[in-house]
């Protein structure tokens, strides 16, 4: 890992560009990924993602902490029902039980979560 700034980084990555290259989000997001994040990371990430559960944690502290960690596992989170399917298969048993139908819509399986906690 390089003891460069980000920002120095990004500049640096940016100028070594071809001219009139625009650069897309998924193309610096991988640079950028592959620069700071150490592979072994990213698979303990993605585990951790993988096996993430409810738990004792609110229906809002889930959703966040899902967000967040499933930009590490962005396969298994490629369109909207494989999203909700995923979250809903880490919801508390109880709730989950009160959900208890396929969601297509990642917000509208959140927003029903979160009202009937």
């Amino acid at each position: 890992m390089s003891t460069w700034s980000s920002g120095a980084w990004c500049a640096s990555f940016l100028v070594m560009q071809p001219a009139g290259h625009q650069v897309m989000w998924d193309e610096f997001r991988a640079a950028f990924r592959a620069h700071y994040l150490l592979p072994s990371l990213i698979e303990l990430k993605q585990r951790e993602f993988r096996a993430l559960q409810q738990g004792n944690m609110s229906v809002l502290e889930y959703v966040q902490t899902f967000i967040r960690l499933s930009q590490y596992s962005p396969e298994d989170v490629d369109t909207d029902p494989r999203r909700a399917a995923h979250l809903l298969g880490g919801f508390d048993p109880t709730l989950l039980t009160h959900l208890g139908r396929h969601y297509d819509s990642f917000t509208e399986l959140v927003d029903v979560a979160i009202d009937m906690e």
